[in-house]
């Protein structure tokens, strides 16, 4: 982060061309590093360049910074943490891939929400409307005082539904970094069963 410029002081925009998804991932790991002045530009690099937002080419020559990673383990879960879930009635694993990877395997008790269903039909805002959000996560039993734990395959989509469920109000969202690839590759005959 100080090669990048980036002090603990400064306040951080990601964007990216893909609804948020890769600077969610950002914003989450500033989050875990205790970096909490960070926010999504919504719709990213291609509504900002439809829009006439100004825009250089090459890199920008930027002093470094000075950034304390100050870890918040309350953001991050691993393989044992999840483990140690299963079954509880205080957290919600909530699984972000798609259906079919859902039923292929998945952690025992899971809920299956794929992440595009955040993303609004023909937009590049990065999230549906919060309120609309809540209402259908309601119906999966979801709340916003519940303690949330996300995962799909890498961290990557269970990024961006972190991201959406704390810009919606749930204050107790945790990323499970390793997510399915290594839940799988760790559990009994390799293939999360």
């Amino acid at each position: 982060m100080a090669r990048l410029g980036i002090s603990n002081e400064h306040a951080v925009v990601a964007y990216d061309d893909q609804w948020g998804l890769a600077a969610a991932r950002l914003l989450w790991a500033l989050h875990y590093y205790g970096h909490s002045a960070v926010a999504v530009l919504n719709g990213g690099w291609d509504r900002w360049r439809d829009e006439g937002g100004a825009t250089a080419s090459g890199r920008e020559p930027v002093p470094p910074g000075r950034f304390e990673a100050r870890p918040h383990p309350e953001v991050y879960a691993d393989r044992a943490w999840i483990a140690g879930r299963i079954g509880s009635a205080d957290t919600v694993l909530l699984d972000t891939r798609t259906p079919g990877e859902f039923d292929r395997g998945h952690v025992p008790g899971a809920i299956s929400w794929d992440w595009f269903n955040a993303v609004p039909a023909a937009s590049w805002d990065s999230s549906r409307d919060p309120e609309e959000l809540r209402a259908e996560w309601a119906e999966h039993g979801l709340n916003p005082s519940d303690e949330v734990a996300v995962y799909c395959r890498s961290g990557m989509r269970a990024a961006h539904t972190y991201l959406v469920l704390r810009n919606a109000g749930f204050t107790t969202v945790r990323l499970y970094d390793g997510s399915w690839q290594d839940w799988a590759m760790n559990m009994e005959g390799g293939d999360g069963h």
